[in-house]
């Protein structure tokens, strides 16, 4: 829901492990995409502005089963590579100690990404698993956590209406279905509205009964709080669907963030565990469409199996609603304005060095600077939710 913006810079820098002497060429079946990140802080204050950890952390793209990043040039570098509680990485740049009066910090990273399509099982309500056939090791994805603390006592009607639509129904993926139905009925893509900070549950979903309002990752963040409740594991996963037909130009947090970004359209969906199969995507606003009438269809449809995607950073514990609107607020509240370019191209940009992303073998974040690193990540993270509510919305694509 889209992760990015700020957040990429790093997957774009850390990755400072393996050097190629030649261009990295996409194999067979996989695709070769470029991207390109600046951004510039820009101090219009009075006084000089000491950097946070915040705005020196970035996030990281990851390597997966679909998708191999390599870093072009990365400018300023890197000091420390960290995984956060969620597994995501980050990277914290050599940034000046403080930004005078009049004066800006800015960042500039190329990559390039081979990306190949998502591969699904075929799936049927038949062959669907039980409860009973999910993994104790997945008790973490169902806890009342992050955006989804659904024993409090603000979201207790929307662990109630979970119960209600499972029933006795003991098959995952019939329950699924129904929940995502329900969703789908009950909620309506806010068309045209840009540039929206994230939601919590309880204002996507009014307890009043009205109608509710949320685009991907609200719509997302609804089904995971419900699935947790009646114990289906699930997570949120961010990412950009790659294609010229997406950019966005918009200006927000009072004038202090401008963003611009071409060729990508930032999105974020379900990921539920849905025996036999694993980990399957569940994606409402863009595969769910009533007049299919197959409630598999978010599934079937999914942008993540049905695009090439690029696939970001996954939240499973992290209340990122809380950390964006600190972020913004504290952003709005000082002297800095940040301007951020993104844009994805089939053709090359002007290039230096050739690093290909590696993973850190392990957590190499010091215990006791743990906590404080996961707050400080979260700058990029609200960059790109804000980028994910400005693509063009996904719902009822064939």
């Amino acid at each position: 829901m889209g992760k990015s913006s700020i957040a990429r810079i790093a997957t774009l820098t850390i990755i400072i492990l393996s050097v190629f002497n030649s261009t990295v060429k996409a194999p067979g079946n996989w695709n070769a995409y470029y991207y390109r990140l600046k951004i510039c802080f820009i101090n219009k204050g009075s006084s000089s502005y000491t950097p946070t950890l915040e705005d020196r952390l970035f996030l990281i793209f990851p390597n997966t089963s679909t998708q191999k990043t390599y870093i072009h040039e990365a400018n300023p570098g890197v000091k420390r590579i960290f995984t956060d509680e969620d597994g995501n990485l980050l990277a914290e740049l050599d940034f000046p100690e403080t930004i005078e009066p009049g004066g800006n910090i800015t960042v500039k990273i190329i990559i390039m990404v081979n990306i190949t399509f998502r591969s699904l099982p075929e799936i049927s309500i038949d062959s669907s698993g039980n409860f009973s056939d999910i993994p104790a090791s997945l008790a973490n994805y169902t806890a009342p956590s992050g955006a989804w603390k659904y024993d409090d006592e603000g979201l207790k009607y929307i662990a109630d209406l979970a119960t209600q639509i499972k029933g006795n129904d003991t098959n995952i993926l019939r329950v699924v279905s129904k929940m995502v139905e329900y969703i789908g009925q009950k909620v309506i893509y806010p068309e045209g509205e840009k540039l929206r900070p994230p939601q919590y549950p309880d204002q996507t979903l009014p307890s009043t009964g009205e109608t509710g309002r949320g685009d991907c990752d609200d719509q997302s963040t609804l089904l995971i709080t419900m699935l947790r409740s009646v114990g289906i594991p699930a997570y949120l996963q961010t990412g950009g669907v790659v294609s010229p037909l997406y950019s966005v130009n918009g200006e927000t947090w009072g004038g202090h963030l401008t963003l611009v970004s071409k060729g990508i359209g930032w999105h974020g969906w379900v990921e539920a565990y849905i025996p036999p199969w694993g980990w399957l995507p569940v994606d409402i606003t863009y595969g769910y469409y009533y007049r299919r009438q197959d409630p598999l269809s978010s599934i079937k449809y999914s942008a993540s199996a049905r695009e090439l995607m690029l696939e970001s950073e996954r939240y499973s514990s992290i209340d990122f609603v809380a950390e964006y609107l600190k972020t913004s607020e504290r952003i709005m509240s000082s002297s800095i304005f940040i301007r951020m370019e993104e844009e994805v191209s089939e053709a090359p940009f002007p290039d230096k060095d050739h690093k290909q992303a590696e993973q850190p073998r392990g957590n190499i974040v010091p215990l006791p600077l743990l906590f404080p690193i996961l707050a400080a990540s979260i700058i990029m993270l609200a960059i790109l939710f804000l980028l994910r509510r400005a693509s063009p919305r996904f719902k009822g694509k064939v």
